[in-house]
């Protein structure tokens, strides 16, 4: 049955809707070999602010005599919009794995810092992002990275 409580504003629903689906994302489907630069994943339509940035792996890879790490950045117009990038790193003697910045406590990553100085946006601003690889030749390659972007729009 619908609820009946009259609303705050006849487009509450519509709002809060809005408001609670609001991200961007950028996926790459298979293995990572090669840095990805400047590829745009979207233009908001209102105002707001990036609120959070993470980074996720389906494997994280495996190489366990050199580096082996991928780093995101995201921008608004062409300026970064973080202090503290977010990156994920195969850590030595791990199995490739499922690693993600969202969650805290794992080893291996860094999570994002939002630059509150530089996290606004407006409707129509090209929003990118950066995932830059470092690996020499690993015997597993990372896959399936994902960066998400976080908005929070302005409410009216």
């Amino acid at each position: 049955m619908r609820n009946l409580t009259p609303y705050p504003t006849p487009a509450f629903s519509a709002q809060v809707e809005f408001a609670a689906s609001q991200s961007f994302g950028l996926g790459i489907s298979g293995e990572l070999t090669a840095d990805v630069s400047g590829t745009p994943i979207g233009c908001p339509k209102k105002a707001g602010k990036v609120a959070n940035v993470f980074l996720s792996v389906n494997k994280c890879g495996k190489d366990d005599t050199d580096p082996l790490q991928v780093t995101g950045e995201v921008y608004i117009n062409s300026v970064t919009c973080l202090t503290t990038k977010p990156s994920i790193g195969y850590v030595s003697g791990e199995d490739s794995q499922q690693k993600t910045t969202k969650i805290t406590g794992d080893t291996g990553i860094a999570a994002a810092v939002v630059n509150p100085d530089a996290n606004t946006y407006n409707p129509g601003d090209v929003i990118t992002a950066d995932l830059t690889l470092e690996r020499t030749t690993p015997d597993t390659e990372m896959s399936n990275p994902v960066i998400v972007v976080e908005l929070e729009p302005n409410l009216p």
